[in-house]
């Protein structure tokens, strides 16, 4: 009776569903619906059944070629040596509960108390009355399990971070900034400090991509943007990174799997990037954080917080509309790409006296390469030969995010004018580099790597602990 009197709680959760399958455990198939879940049909389950069921959702949200690498049931077989497990308290579940796992990783999550109802999209089968098993995704992102519990009728949400550390910081106190400029030249007065050292406190909630955006990603998300030919008449970089892009999308296979450690992405311009960020958010259902919009300008520009001229570079030529407005939207928590303190705070990973991860420049070279490797060229050295290398070879640093220096640097959009010698642009290039301190000027244009963020719920409050340099 209390089963039954909890399923029909249900209905009302799940009466929003517009497709869904209900399987038994060990992956036996109960039952299709295009439809509302009515009364009647969880009644006929409950009598008919006695255990946990699983309620497995086609997201309404997903494009129909997303959705159907759902549309299959985990095997068994699969779950063995291999799988993940993780044990959990329903008293340590909370809306900030979040699981990082890796692409296509098998993991089997246990409750310390029964389940009657998991819900989710995820590939996955009941193996018992507290114990789901789930295979995640084969694409960066995020998904969700709700699970219902007996028999305090408890409803509580698990959410599944693939490819992306969480982050959450509470009145950290992190630094910022970089001092650019030795004692002896500021004492000379011969140069100004642009981007001091500083502390901040920070109160926010982050998922940060762990590796910089790989080939394979950007491919298969932007998969029909990328046409067949390039628009390009004139031999040049862009035409290459065209030619670059139809190569491997040539080779590839549509949503095939995305490997972990796949080559990184490193001929991206700053509004393919934005335009992949807007992508990803929607595949997940999230507002875009960035809006397009025309423009006459004939140069790159912050026109205000939040407001920017760029490069409309793009895998066609708009010759007679180069340039492109961008306006951010501040209520979206989709993807974006982190600002310049942001990814001082990403790239810094905690650590607030070293001048990078290793040490500073008098650190032997071999403790240098067991984080970064510097063997890639830029993408608009004019070579068609440049080296793009797979992603998380090395050790991470203090957050767990790996490729913040060496293999590739990444485009980092400016909220304000930082450096004199940016000239405006709206962005700049960092990574790559021995030190926090290099960036590379007016970067929008430019064939890069980048990374992407999320803060969820805007919540990010920075407040200054002490503003003298250091």
């Amino acid at each position: 009776m209390k089963k039954l009197l909890l399923l029909i709680a249900m209905w009302s959760v799940l009466a929003n569903a517009q497709q869904y399958t209900i399987f038994e455990i060990n992956g036996k198939k109960l039952g299709s619906f295009n439809e509302i879940l009515n009364k009647q049909t969880l009644d006929k389950f409950t009598k008919e059944h006695h255990g946990a069921i699983l309620v497995k959702k086609n997201s309404s949200n997903k494009t129909e070629s997303f959705k159907a690498l759902n549309n299959f049931q985990i095997n068994l077989a699969q779950v063995g040596e291999n799988q993940r497990d993780i044990n959990l308290s329903n008293e340590s579940l909370d809306e900030k509960n979040w699981i990082e796992v890796k692409k296509n990783e098998i993991v089997k999550i246990c409750l310390d108390r029964q389940v009657h109802v998991w819900e989710t999209s995820l590939n996955a089968v009941i193996t018992n009355d507290s114990c789901l098993v789930f295979q995640a995704p084969i694409f960066i992102g995020t998904e969700a399990i709700q699970l219902h519990t007996y028999p305090q009728n408890d409803t509580k949400k698990i959410n599944i971070a693939t490819g992306m550390k969480f982050l959450n910081f509470k009145k950290d106190e992190i630094m910022l900034g970089y001092n650019k400029h030795n004692i002896r030249k500021k004492k000379l007065n011969t140069d100004i400090e642009e981007d001091p050292e500083r502390l901040v406190s920070i109160t926010a909630t982050y998922l940060v991509d762990k590796y910089p955006v790989t080939n394979c990603e950007f491919v298969q998300l932007l998969w029909d943007s990328i046409p067949a030919t390039s628009s390009y008449k004139n031999p040049g970089y862009k035409k290459m990174h065209h030619e670059n892009w139809f190569s491997i999308k040539k080779a590839s296979i549509r949503n095939e799997n995305c490997p972990v450690h796949d080559t990184v992405a490193k001929s991206v311009s700053l509004y393919q990037a934005m335009k992949y960020a807007n992508a990803r958010s929607l595949r997940e259902g999230l507002k875009p954080y960035y809006i397009f919009s025309a423009t006459d300008s004939l140069d790159e520009a912050i026109l205000s917080n939040g407001r920017y001229i760029i490069g409309r570079w793009d895998f066609s030529f708009h010759h007679d509309a180069p340039y492109i407005m961008v306006t951010t939207e501040k209520e979206s928590d989709g993807y974006r790409l982190p600002y310049y303190d942001e990814w001082m705070m990403f790239a810094r990973g905690g650590d607030k006296k070293m001048k990078a991860p290793w040490g500073n420049a008098a650190t032997p070279l071999n403790e240098i390469q067991k984080y970064a490797r510097f063997n890639s060229t830029y993408a608009f050295d004019g070579t068609d030969d440049y080296i793009s290398e797979p992603v998380g070879q090395l050790l991470p640093n203090g957050y767990g995010l790996y490729d913040m220096f060496g293999l590739a640097a990444e485009h980092v959009l400016l909220d304000r004018i930082i450096f004199e010698g940016n000239l405006g642009y709206p962005s700049l290039l960092k990574g790559g580099s021995f030190v926090y301190g290099f960036y590379d000027t007016g970067a929008t244009g430019v064939g890069a790597a980048f990374r992407l963020i999320r803060n969820i719920g805007n919540n990010a409050k920075w407040e200054n602990i002490e503003s003298n340099s250091k």
